[in-house]
């Protein structure tokens, strides 16, 4: 994928830089495919069971990362206007 999760963070996990960011993001479609996977990450982390918190931060977050597409079908599933 050319706009992904992975192209958006350092090495040591953290967001790049605003500068950085069109080095690896080329187009849109790029960024859109970046933020389509951290939006399934959410999903996937929110419905993710408690015992799941006791692993490292980077661990659930890589997982996630790993899972982002089932993050994706649970978030359509959800009718949001029940979640008022």
């Amino acid at each position: 994928m050319a706009g992904s999760y992975s192209h958006i963070v350092t090495d040591t996990g953290n967001l790049i830089s605003n500068e950085a960011f069109p080095n690896m993001i080329e187009n849109l479609g790029d960024a859109y495919e970046a933020i389509e996977e951290m939006y399934g990450m959410i999903w996937w982390l929110a419905f993710s069971p408690m015992p799941h918190v006791d692993m490292p931060v980077a661990q659930r977050v890589e997982d996630a990362r790993k899972n982002y597409k089932q993050g994706l079908k649970l978030a359509k599933e959800v009718d949001k206007r029940k979640q008022r």
